[in-house]
């Protein structure tokens, strides 16, 4: 029985309710698939995992959801009661709507204008902390006239998306709409433009949507254009690495998708007075070819040391303030890869415990695992000989040795590029121009290749 409730409906719900934690990757495909119908057996084949890992995190999963909801959730009940709630869910939005329209005779204009915000699936930002440097550049930056795009790329973890979420619910008001996508489910372009059409005309009478299916992206990308010029509109797309994937030559477009370079060079080279701001661990390449007032780029880097001790919780904990955030800089001070550690830092039984044992415990937890493997995916063949030369060496290289060691180093143009942009991630610090490994990613590596070799 094909279920009539969208999936990113129940993600949303779900995401809701468990907030300020966070599903990890595994965790988004058995719950995805359960809703599909499929077993675990048919989920650990069609994504390469051992069954049992599934079944194991299947099992933690339903925990999680059932202490998160008060109700016994397991694989058999999760679709119905996941309906149920979605449907009342529904049910009371629709009779508060009513209520609402029978006491208002005339809506306020603050109420039309909450109706040109489009959030989807935007995740909750009402206990975001710190970044507030970055929030202000992000400001500066989106009232310069001529920038028409920003992009904030980091690793994975880092806080993209809550960052780029935050920016645009407190400056919602400096904007006609805000229409906030993620590209997850690889939309194509000429869906995404005719979604963002879609959700303009919604409030433009004299507008149809009943045309747009059936024209071409040029003909989409020219009405979106002309509504990008008439009014003030902020688009925030997140996932933007979903729709690239690494070749032989670098960072491309995945295949049926090359048209978002068409997509991406209409919004940013065309004048207007909106603005984009996207979220992506990888950036197009074609991103390079566009000048650096009309498009802006932050390569975001770890939290502050007051933000992590807030993130972390340490008044709760028994930890020392300077063994927590030594601990922190060796994870680079990643958000996600702290909030995970917050929650085994039972493993500090002794205070004398080497950390870089305390890092190898943590390349066994799932959710980091999970983590640093969407990282390594993302990078290109240089750049993961860079990381497993790096991850073998006990001391760091010098940038010299390091290009002579690599097979893939076919020019030095390609070695330079790789090497900053691994350093833009924070893979890896450089150190009187010597190069080392972020310090869990190199364990983890290093596990990794013992296994291989195994």
């Amino acid at each position: 029985m094909t279920n009539p409730i969208d999936f990113n409906s129940v993600l949303s719900l779900i995401d809701r309710t468990i907030s300020p934690t966070y599903l990890s990757a595994t965790q988004e495909i058995v719950l995805r698939e359960v809703w599909n119908g499929k077993t675990y057996s048919k989920m650990a084949c069609d994504y390469n995992y051992d069954p049992e890992y599934i079944k194991t995190v299947g099992c933690n999963l339903w925990q999680i959801l059932s202490n998160a909801f008060n109700e016994q959730i397991n694989k058999s009940n999760f679709v119905p009661y996941m309906r149920q709630k979605i449907s009342c869910s529904i049910v009371v939005n629709k009779r508060d709507e009513l209520l609402t329209n029978q006491n208002s005779q005339v809506l306020s204009t603050e109420s039309l204008k909450r109706e040109f915000y489009h959030w989807a699936t935007a995740p909750n930002t009402e206990h975001f902390i710190g970044r507030d440097k970055q929030i202000k550049l992000l400001k500066s930056w989106s009232q310069d006239s001529n920038c028409n795009c920003i992009v904030v790329s980091g690793m994975v973890g880092c806080g993209k998306t809550s960052l780029i979420t935050k920016f645009a619910k407190d400056n919602q008001s400096q904007f006609d709409y805000v229409i906030w996508f993620s590209l997850n489910n690889s939309l194509s372009p000429t869906t995404l433009t005719n979604n963002f059409l879609k959700i303009i005309g919604q409030n433009q009478d004299q507008h149809s949507n009943s045309g747009f299916t059936q024209q071409d992206l040029s003909s989409l990308l020219a009405q979106l254009i002309n509504h990008l010029k008439q009014k003030r509109i902020l688009l925030v797309l997140d996932d933007l690495e979903s729709i690239l994937e690494v070749d032989q030559v670098g960072i491309c477009y995945q295949r049926n998708l090359e048209d978002y370079g068409h997509f991406l060079r209409s919004i940013i080279a065309t004048n207007h007075q909106s603005l984009m701001i996207c979220a992506s661990r990888v950036r197009p390449k074609s991103l390079e070819y566009y000048g650096m007032n009309q498009i802006k780029i932050l390569d975001l880097q770890g939290l502050e040391e007051s933000t992590i001790e807030q993130i972390t919780n340490l008044d709760s904990t028994k930890i020392e303030k300077t063994k927590l955030l030594d601990l922190s800089t060796r994870l680079h001070c990643n958000p996600q890869l702290l909030k995970i550690t917050a929650s085994h830092l039972n493993i500090f039984h002794d205070d004398h415990e080497d950390l870089e044992q305390v890092v190898q415990e943590l390349c066994l937890v799932e959710e980091i695992v999970s983590l640093l493997e969407q990282e390594l995916d993302c990078l290109s063949k240089l750049e993961k000989e860079i990381i497993f030369w790096l991850a073998i060496s006990c001391q760091p290289i010098p940038q010299k040795d390091l290009a002579t060691n690599l097979k893939h180093a076919q020019s030095k143009i390609k070695f330079n590029k790789s090497i900053a942009s691994l350093e833009k991630r924070s893979l890896m610090v450089k150190d009187n121009s010597q190069y080392s490994l972020m310090p869990i990613m190199k364990s983890y590596v290093r596990r990794k290749l013992v296994q291989l070799a195994l």
